[in-house]
């Protein structure tokens, strides 16, 4: 008899099915462990990461700001940057009510910081180190520092609108630092901060970082001296005078270089965030006024330049007073008739206005395009452009208005570029205040090498191993910009302004030992609605020495003076003070100059 196959054959059936079971399973585990592997691999990689270490971003190591004589403007020192992890923190109350009083923050600010879920939170940035030691002897576990860089300004308040300033995570926010902040500011690091399994952070440990992720260091063609000089001068000016602002700008015309760039009210860099922005504003190249009679430098110019006047020929002035298309023109004084060089020795708004109707609404407005007083200088800050209508749009007193500075507005900056025309032989070269950008190689010391030894011999051998530290990246060199006058003009406009200053509005601006060329304004402030407001004037003086081989030229603006308020009054003194100083300097540093010691060479 013969056995049954039934229970053989079950459990066959059931070996097959657990069988293929397995290797279904099998296959199934090989398919997701090369997903995992494969596919979501990085993904999964950056998870795993991320639940175990934080990354932060803190700011790099940001360049210097140097004088044209390497002497430091702008660099940094050391700061302790207070941060948190709140699960750490057991007393939270009683730490914010301790730290409150030593970080100069609210109770209620540090706790609602403290009750946020991240692990990581800034309690306050760049704190001084007795700050930092005054917090740590406190003892509280939670609380941690990470030492970072702060930007300082050695010298407070010195060229403040050049310079600008930084925010916090050192990125800039106006004047140099904000312009150049992509060369300065350098590579970012990165802070990494371990956790435990429940979440805890662990000490902090920071990336490698070598001297590549510095930045780059700038060099202007600010000089330290000159500038103290301007703005010494200029603050004590509108002092004085008790004026609302003023302005000061001193430049070489042949090259363009920005010398000394000062404004006042000013303000300290290191204190740039709790100042207001009145005190911030760069006037020189951002506010936008009449030139009045300064513009005359360019109307004459123009004259001149089309052979429609000659030096000696006499233009009747009308006894101060002159009706043009019902528009009443006033000189100061109450002249008969004056030749050409005369109107501008004197000032007189009513031949000038004669002279340059010879020329035509559209002429002129040809010159004052060529001068640039439609458009930027090309300076490296942020600048505003001029105000000038199109001659389509000048009214039938336009032509009798605009030859003496009125219904156009321009910057300090673009009057003295303009003034340049006259110095540098019809030529206008491209401002520029940026000397050189660098890269530091060797640590050095940085100090003014000028004063650093008494024999010359070794003055000139320390600098010059100081300046070989630094390797040049980019150098900046004068560039042309506009030729709106011949040789020829430039030549006769240079003795007529040298007469201005020797027997006309000019005199106050006269400096012993040297020629001196160049023109007084004096604007009534206008307002689009009111027309122009009684009682305010902005007086002006622009010039350059010495006349017959310009080695500076300046411009001086004090806005609202009270009491005086003529250009010859109030501006032209302020001019001599500052020249007579500048000279003083650059001709005692003569010597030391020639011995070829730009940093930027």
């Amino acid at each position: 008899m013969e056995k049954p196959e039934k229970p053989f054959r079950s459990q066959r059936v059931r070996t097959l099915i657990l069988f293929s079971s397995l290797q279904l399973c099998f296959v199934f585990l090989i398919y997701r462990s090369f997903c995992l592997q494969c596919i979501q691999g990085d993904e999964l990689r950056c998870k795993a990461a991320d639940q175990y270490c934080r990354k932060i971003r803190i700011g790099a190591k940001r360049g210097n700001i140097y004088d044209t004589n390497l002497r430091p403007l702008a660099t940094k020192v050391n700061s302790y940057s207070l941060y948190a992890n709140p699960s750490d923190l057991d007393r939270r109350e009683l730490v914010a009510q301790s730290l409150s009083s030593i970080l100069d923050m609210s109770k209620e600010e540090i706790l609602r910081r403290l009750e946020s879920n991240n692990y990581f939170v800034w309690l306050k940035r760049q704190l001084s180190g007795e700050v930092a030691n005054r917090v740590r002897s406190l003892g509280y576990r939670g609380l941690a520092f990470k030492e970072e860089e702060k930007r300082f300004y050695p010298k407070g308040s010195l060229a403040a609108h050049v310079i600008g300033f930084v925010g916090l995570d050192n990125i800039g926010l106006d004047g140099i630092e904000r312009t150049y902040d992509p060369y300065m500011r350098g590579t970012f690091q990165e802070l990494v901060s371990q956790k435990d399994r429940k979440g805890r952070d662990l000490t902090p440990r920071e990336i490698g970082y070598d001297e590549f992720t510095r930045g780059y260091d700038v060099v202007l063609t600010i000089d330290e001296v000159i500038q103290h000089i301007a703005e010494k001068e200029l603050q004590r000016a509108c002092k004085k005078w008790q004026a609302k602002s003023g302005s000061v700008i001193i430049m070489n015309p042949k090259t363009g270089e920005i010398l000394a760039l000062a404004n006042y009210p000013t303000y300290n860099l290191n204190q740039a965030f709790s100042t207001s922005d009145h005190c911030k504003r760069n006037r020189a190249i951002r506010d936008l006024y009449e030139p009045g009679s300064a513009f005359k430098i360019v109307t004459a110019a123009a004259v001149i330049n089309e052979n429609l006047v000659t030096m000696e020929e006499q233009i009747d002035c009308e006894n101060g007073v002159y009706q043009s298309d019902g528009y009443t023109i006033h000189d100061l004084g109450k002249y008969e008739r004056l030749t050409f060089s005369e109107i501008v020795e004197r000032s007189s708004n009513i031949g000038i206005a004669k002279v340059a109707s010879r020329l035509g609404n559209r002429r002129l407005y040809n010159y004052i395009e060529a001068f640039g007083l439609t458009g930027k200088t090309g300076i490296d800050l942020s600048e505003r452009v001029g105000f000038v209508r199109p001659p389509e749009l000048w009214t039938e007193r336009s032509m009798a208005a605009i030859p003496f500075g009125h219904e156009i507005a321009i910057t300090p900056l673009q009057i003295l570029c303009s003034a340049n025309a006259v110095a540098n032989d019809g030529v206008i070269i491209k401002p520029f205040i940026v000397r050189a950008i660098m890269r530091q190689g060797a640590r050095h010391k940085t100090q003014d090498l000028r004063h650093e030894t008494r024999d010359e011999r070794s003055q000139v051998s320390c600098l010059k191993s100081h300046v070989s530290s630094f390797e040049s990246v980019i150098d900046f060199s004068p560039q042309e910009s506009r030729v709106p006058i011949s040789r020829r003009t430039a030549r006769v406009m240079r003795r007529i302004l040298t007469r201005a200053v020797e027997t006309g509005t000019g005199k106050n601006a006269q400096v012993d030992g040297y020629k001196v060329a160049g023109k007084t304004g004096t604007a009534q402030k206008a307002s689009g609605e009111e027309g122009y407001l009684p009682g305010k004037y902005v007086s002006s003086f622009t010039g350059f020495l010495p006349a017959e081989d310009p080695v500076i030229s300046m411009v001086v603006v004090i806005n609202e003076p009270q009491g005086s308020y003529t250009g010859g009054t109030v501006a032209c003194p302020v001019f001599k003070e500052i020249a007579t100083q500048v000279m003083q300097y650059l001709t005692v540093g003569q010597t030391f100059y020639a011995k070829g010691l730009n940093p930027a060479s």
